[in-house]
């Protein structure tokens, strides 16, 4: 359980990091994160630098720009854990993707062809920013019937859960089976950031299930990685806006 800490000013003391990333594009050349095997590494030594010692490797998969099979995505993991070995990286690969809400989803979901994680058998998944999908409680039903548990990716981003003030949509959506994955550089933003305010109110409400970076890009020194445990570094992160 974190610990937490209410200041003065309404803020809290960022929760420390899990040594689980659970929402990483650290996987070279599948979507817009790491483009080649020198950015994964990268990515590997700050994570590593950090005290992360598993990485949920999620790649983007939408049916018109990303159609990445399963297999691709498995196999790309299996070659940046080998290389991790070969240079004696202490970090576990565990293929996943962040899936977009669209129908090509439920039609995975409908055949089996979904990558999941941990015992909860986590399948993440991603909503347009700006306005809650249709299918979004059809996605979470199909996921829980399945046998998987709906992960809704970043949820501090999407602008109908910063709009839900009283916590009804959000609740409802979980009583239907959603855990939500929460952003951990959201934490580092100001009272004036609406993301930064819902990540920290989902957080002391204990909804923020498991943390993530959401890392596309390292773009840290090796000064900078030198000091493990500076919580600067997370609100650094290449964490898109």
């Amino acid at each position: 359980m974190f610990s937490l800490l209410v200041r003065r000013s309404g803020m809290i003391d960022p929760p420390q990091m899990s040594e689980t990333d659970a929402h990483c594009h650290i996987l070279p050349g599948l979507d817009d994160g790491a483009s080649c095997l020198e950015t994964s590494l990268a990515i590997a030594h700050l994570l590593t630098a950090m005290g992360v010692r598993r990485v949920v490797a999620t790649p983007h998969v939408m049916s018109d720009v990303y159609p990445t099979p399963s297999e691709k995505i498995r196999e790309a993991a299996a070659a940046l854990q080998g290389e991790f070995r070969a240079r004696g990286i202490p970090l576990e690969i565990l293929p996943a993707a962040e899936y977009y809400a669209e129908q090509a989803f439920l039609e995975r979901i409908k055949k089996g062809d979904v990558l999941f994680w941990g015992d909860e058998r986590y399948v993440l998944f991603e909503t347009p920013l700006e306005q809650e999908p249709r299918a979004l409680e059809e996605i979470v039903f199909r996921l829980r019937v399945s046998g998987y548990t709906p992960l809704l990716a970043h949820v501090e981003r999407y602008r109908f859960a910063q709009k839900d003030a009283k916590f009804e949509r959000l609740g409802h959506l979980r009583r239907l089976g959603a855990r939500f994955q929460v952003n951990h550089p959201s934490f580092h933003l100001p009272k004036t950031s609406r993301r930064g305010e819902l990540a920290r109110k989902l957080y002391i409400r204990g909804w923020a299930d498991v943390l993530g970076t959401d890392i596309h890009k390292a773009k840290m020194s090796d000064s900078e990685l030198a000091h493990r445990g500076d919580k600067r570094l997370f609100a650094r992160l290449a964490d898109r806006p």
